[in-house]
């Protein structure tokens, strides 16, 4: 393999990598904003299911706005605290 091709299939790697994982990327990027995740914790209060809705809504917004739809795999341990697993996005 040359250098080229090596550094496009690293390149091309991380981001596959980055796109499967986005959900729990946002969350953890979520949980790490105060602002954010005061705004958060008070959309979830005003919810009938609360975490369960935002969550929900937030994820569909992920796919939505990246393009990206459901492996139907789904990872059980998040880095994020504010999810208990996700599934694997890809692009459409």
């Amino acid at each position: 393999m040359n250098e080229t091709s090596e550094l496009k299939q690293f390149c091309d790697d991380v981001i596959k990598e980055f796109k499967e994982n986005i959900t729990d990327a946002v969350f953890c990027y979520l949980q790490s904003d105060k602002e954010l995740m005061r705004r958060y914790l008070l959309l979830m209060r005003e919810y009938e299911k609360g975490k369960q809705t935002l969550n929900s809504q937030l994820a569909q917004a992920i796919t939505r706005e990246f393009g990206l739809k459901s492996t139907k795999r789904i990872k059980e341990a998040p880095n994020s605290v504010l999810i208990e697993s996700f599934s694997e996005l890809e692009e459409k």
